[in-house]
């Protein structure tokens, strides 16, 4: 079994170059109002259809490396102020758990994503 996630984008040809170029992903298929996008064994499925928010996020190894990396290709990172028992939050947004640490950022359509380290896995 494969996960696959759907996102809604208002601008399919924004999204694609945003999944490809900052995130470096690639694209499987490209049609007329879908794209889907190869993320290891799973895939996100970008569809145009009016731009409702999703959330996302992503495992990573080293979230301070991961995080400076997407910050040089203009990605801005935010800080979730109504997430809950966070113990800190650092300079580059980057919010400790006790579970691991999570970066927020959003897409090129405004969807909220996030990079995320568990200290478990």
């Amino acid at each position: 079994m494969k996960a696959i996630i759907d996102v809604q984008v208002k601008d399919l040809k924004r999204a694609i170059e945003f999944y490809t170029e900052i995130l470096n992903l690639s694209c499987r298929i490209h049609e007329k109002d879908w794209a889907a996008i190869q993320v290891g064994d799973a895939e996100i499925h970008l569809y145009l259809h009016g731009g409702v928010n999703h959330g996302l996020e992503f495992y990573v190894e080293n979230i301070e490396k991961s995080v400076k990396e997407f910050k040089e290709k203009g990605v801005e990172f935010f800080f979730d102020k109504d997430m809950p028992n966070f113990i800190s939050v650092d300079e580059n947004h980057i919010t400790t758990f006790p579970w691991g640490e999570i970066a927020f950022f959003r897409d090129s359509e405004d969807n909220q994503l996030a990079l995320v380290k568990d200290f478990k896995r």
